[in-house]
């Protein structure tokens, strides 16, 4: 991950430079060692408009676009499911997703996923490549004795951690 800490992507990613497409494909070619599945979640329409809690989603053609660029740099690798909200709710109701747009990264579509709720761009962005790699690698980075205290866990539990550009 080191070698992402400087790059930080502009918010609106159509714009991305072709040189940051390469650098992910140069990357994914010698990281990636399994397979990656990104499933997002959006609400189509409104683009950049602001409007009303609930209707449309300023940010969600930027997630799908992130994510149809993750899937271009390692299509051998990475696969990707995109879901409407609108046109499944049942889908994210039982996928448990709430906001729009969510990334779900996962070695498949079914098992452990991590989330991230937002456009992941910014210092956001580093983690989402992180995490990518990690799930293809099935490389938690967890110590001994945090693997150890979650395995005692009886009941499901859900880990937020927030990011704020301050």
């Amino acid at each position: 991950m080191q070698a992402w800490v400087g790059l930080v992507l502009p918010c609106y990613m159509s714009v991305i430079p072709e040189q940051v497409r390469q650098q992910l494909k140069d990357r994914f070619d010698t990281v990636l060692s399994g397979p990656v599945h990104l499933t997002v979640y959006t609400r189509p329409g409104s683009s950049r408009l602001i409007l009303q809690a609930g209707v449309g989603c300023a940010t969600c053609e930027d997630a799908r676009q992130m994510a149809e660029l993750l899937h271009e740099a390692a299509p051998e690798k990475i696969t990707l499911d995109l879901v409407d909200i609108t046109r499944e709710p049942e889908r994210a109701t039982a996928d448990g997703v709430d906001d729009v747009p969510t990334t779900a990264v996962g070695s498949n579509a079914e098992t452990g996923r991590i989330r991230f709720q937002g456009l992941a761009t910014g210092t956001e962005f580093p983690a989402l490549i992180d995490a990518i790699e990690r799930v293809s690698r099935a490389d938690h980075g967890l110590s001994e004795a945090s693997v150890v205290a979650l395995a005692k866990l009886t009941e499901p539990a859900e880990v937020m951690v927030f990011a704020t550009p301050t």
